[in-house]
């Protein structure tokens, strides 16, 4: 890397550091009605006729949720066709999930981004809901952690990464690209950040520190940050094409996702649940 792109990288670093210390952590461009449902989250009781109230007050987020609530994953006997009844029907770890692919999704479509900045919150946007429809489903399938809960921490894996992109935005004369190898192990730190400002659960922030641990401490119980190892192990190697040799990640077996002794992994066998999971993030 060029000298006056390491000085740069180093400033950026510096700054992420002065956010991190100051609590200064809003994301940019995420739209003001997810960042008011996030604050009215916080609450110890939450205010289910303010939150329909915030959904209700932008038609784009109101749309969403609807369609998660009827989404193939969810949907029940009768279509919803009012707000209160669907987030009465998806409960607040959905409602909150379906508001967090919504924002990622505003972001990526920006008008004033250029062409590779689009490319790249694509992809920050792609990974998320990928990661979330696999932690759901292995939630589900294979542990009786809540699902729901899982699903949202998915979407919130790549929540740091969006930050550190949206910010470097602002230094100009150093790529992405370039932050990407410098940058590696802040966005999980910065995720963490970001949903302990949420209120989060202790497990689910816990499992976002802790995310690049592809062998996490195994408990006397499945944990949400194994269910996030393993949704990231599963998808790298699919994405790669790489065969995963179960052997090198005892968390698998723990998971029950593979049988003691196999040495091949896939979630085959559950490919059309996440993809109803996946359509209903996406719609």
């Amino acid at each position: 890397m060029p000298a006056e792109a390491m000085q740069t990288a180093a400033a950026f670093v510096q700054q992420l550091a002065v956010d991190l210390s100051s609590d200064n952590l809003e994301l940019p461009m995420f739209p003001d009605s997810v960042v008011r449902m996030q604050q009215v989250f916080q609450a110890e009781e939450v205010d289910t006729d303010e939150i329909v109230r915030i959904i209700s007050s932008d038609p784009a987020l109101a749309a969403r949720v609807l369609q998660l609530s009827n989404s193939p994953a969810i949907r029940g006997a009768a279509e919803i066709v009012e707000v209160r009844q669907a987030v009465i029907r998806i409960g607040n770890k959905l409602v909150q999930s379906s508001a967090v692919a919504f924002a990622l999704r505003q972001v990526e479509m920006n008008a004033g981004l250029s062409d590779d900045s689009r490319a790249e919150l694509k992809s920050i946007w792609a990974e998320s809901v990928e990661v979330a429809a696999r932690c759901y489903v292995i939630a589900k399938k294979f542990t009786r952690l809540n699902a729901d809960e899982a699903l949202l921490m998915g979407l919130l894996s790549v929540i740091g990464r969006l930050y550190i992109f949206m910010k470097s935005q602002e230094f100009g004369a150093l790529s992405f690209a370039e932050l990407e190898t410098i940058l590696a192990d802040w966005h999980p730190t910065i995720a963490k950040a970001i949903a302990e400002s949420w209120n989060m659960s202790d497990e689910l922030v816990n499992a976002l520190e802790t995310q690049l641990d592809n062998n996490p401490e195994l408990g006397e119980k499945a944990s949400l940050a194994e269910v996030l190892s393993a949704a990231r192990v599963i998808l790298e190697c699919e994405t790669s094409g790489a065969a995963i040799d179960a052997r090198e990640y005892p968390l698998l077996q723990r998971l029950g996702i593979v049988a003691h002794g196999d040495t091949s992994v896939s979630l085959e066998d559950h490919a059309e649940a996440i993809e109803e999971i996946r359509k209903g993030l996406r719609a």
